[in-house]
């Protein structure tokens, strides 16, 4: 593999599961007659491998999906310098927040609220890119992890948040996350739901494939402990984990540096499709192509 080559895992994947080398052999073979896609190492087709339970159909779908959305979306992945001042403005008002420990079953657990409640400072689109860029970071740092819990916190949501939420950057951020984000997610939680949910939904619901929804819930306060023992919990959240800001800082200070900033800045770049080079096929997400995305 050329040294060029994209990688997942900026710091290269530890035990790297050698009884998967057909697997990986079978979708390099494919994927190198794409001469469409950009080219990447072996490790980045074992992530999608992986995120798909190593279903190739499934792993060749996501990855067509997601160099595609990439490329026709670059008000969503394009620009990924995290100390640009759009996504510094971000990372100043908002949390990102990957907590320490994992539960029973093996599941990374991630984090996302509101610093800073002032609408004048959210923006949606560059939230949405600033939240891919992370979790980008992550799927780098955790390696092939069996699976992910996120929890949304709506605590200080208001609806003049939900009144800068743009269609078109919804809409690009569910296809990629429900079609081609190579990860396996395995619940969603909704903490502190706010009153006007239900205009939430009826947004986002049209968006949301089955096997999301059946995922998706809504609390008043923190799910029950079933899913995940209170002691895992940020320290502000009655947990014995550092509190969601300390562990926001340091994710922030991980993506501001060497190597994650170069990375995500280059990634931003070349991480893409060429639409000049596809087969003659009108793609199945063309009509993202142009769209100006605020």
């Amino acid at each position: 593999m050329n040294s060029k080559a994209l990688t997942p895992f900026v710091k290269g994947l530890k035990n790297y599961p050698t009884k998967y080398n057909k697997d990986v052999a079978e979708i390099r073979k494919w994927y190198d007659k794409q001469v469409h896609l950009p080219e990447i190492d072996d490790e980045f087709l074992l992530l999608f491998l992986h995120a798909c339970y190593y279903n190739h159909d499934k792993t060749k779908k996501a990855i067509e999906h997601y160099f595609t959305i990439r490329a026709n979306s670059p008000a969503l992945f394009s620009d990924r310098d995290p100390l640009s001042v759009k996504t510094q403005n971000v990372l100043e008002y908002g949390n990102f927040a990957p907590l320490p420990k994992k539960t029973a079953k093996g599941y990374n657990i991630l984090l996302y609220s509101l610093h800073d409640t002032d609408t004048s400072r959210f923006v949606f689109a560059e939230g949405i890119k600033a939240f891919c860029m992370f979790n980008d970071v992550r799927l780098s740092e955790d390696g092939l992890s069996d699976g992910y819990i996120v929890l949304f916190d709506m605590k200080g949501c208001s609806v003049g948040h939900f009144a800068r939420v743009t269609l078109p950057a919804l809409r690009t951020y569910m296809a990629y996350i429900q079609d081609a984000h190579p990860a396996r997610l395995k619940e969603i939680h909704i903490l502190n739901t706010a009153a006007f949910i239900n205009h939430v939904m009826r947004l986002v619901q049209p968006l949301i494939q089955s096997e999301m929804m059946n995922i998706l819930k809504f609390h008043r306060e923190l799910p029950p402990d079933e899913h995940i023992p209170l002691e895992l919990y940020p320290s502000d959240y009655g947990g014995k984990a550092p509190s969601v800001r300390e562990l926001h800082m340091e994710t922030r200070k991980i993506m501001e540096s060497y190597p994650y900033r170069d990375w995500l800045i280059r990634t931003g770049e070349e991480l893409k499709a060429d639409d000049t080079k596809r087969p003659k096929k009108k793609s199945s997400w063309g009509f993202f192509g142009g769209t100006d995305i605020d």
